[in-house]
């Protein structure tokens, strides 16, 4: 910083409006470019629980791309509630509770005392360290250790359920993407990206992939990943 009257060189070649300007036309253009591929099939949003995609939607699709709520419990119906108010979504505050229970990851109001006394009933996630990663949270010492450990395995067992749906409605080979990020609880490090492609193996995917992405604006150790794999025989 300086309080000299004489400007100083820009760092740049060129002044800032000018490349806000390119660089708004360089995504302007990438936009209509990609906007002349043909669209094979109509777009459709359909409202339903993913855990039961194959009752949903017939398929067969060749392609899945998604971005599924990160274990973190980070609430999705608690940071909308007002516009959900407002454009008639929600008329009472337990109405909310019961849709986030619905979620996955769903972790908010009447969903965090449903979470103490739920159990996985048998439910197996195949990543080796997972039991140890669930007791290690559960007996942090922290308040809160026994229900973020419910929530992280309820969260897995969910997609569990949600990958051995979808395989019933993908044609061999298909590729699926996820886009996910890793978590951290107290001083326990969720490797969030392992756990999904250990699980896309356990139900039935092969060749799973794990690329990183990006460094997230959080905490230091939490990164965005894709996780790929393909739909087994």
């Amino acid at each position: 910083m300086s309080f000299k009257a004489n400007q100083q060189s820009s760092l740049f070649t060129q002044t800032e409006p000018d490349e806000m300007r390119q660089r708004f036309r360089q995504i302007a253009f990438q936009i209509t470019q990609s906007a002349r591929s043909p669209i094979r099939r109509a777009p459709l949003a359909i409202e339903g629980d993913s855990r039961k995609i194959d009752e949903l939607i017939d398929g067969p699709f060749t392609r899945v791309i998604t971005s599924p709520p990160y274990p973190n419990r980070m609430s999705y119906i608690r940071e909308l509630r007002p516009y959900m108010y407002w454009l008639g979504y929600l008329s009472e505050a337990r109405q909310a509770g019961e849709l986030d229970w619905q979620a996955i990851g769903g972790t908010w109001g009447i969903a965090t005392s449903r979470l103490v006394e739920w159990k996985p009933n048998g439910a197996h996630i195949a990543y080796a360290n997972f039991d140890s990663i669930i007791g290690e949270i559960a007996n942090s010492g922290r308040k809160n250790g026994a229900l973020l450990a419910n929530y992280i395995q309820r969260y897995f067992v969910d997609i569990v359920t949600h990958l051995t749906n979808l395989k019933k409605i993908l044609v061999p080979d298909t590729q699926i993407i996820y886009i996910v990020g890793n978590s951290k609880f107290y001083n326990t490090l969720v490797p969030v990206e392992k756990i999904y492609a250990s699980i896309m193996q356990q139900c039935g995917f092969v060749e799973p992939k794990i690329e990183l992405l990006r460094k997230r604006n959080s905490k230091k150790e939490l990164y965005e990943y894709v996780v790929s794999a393909r739909a087994g025989m």
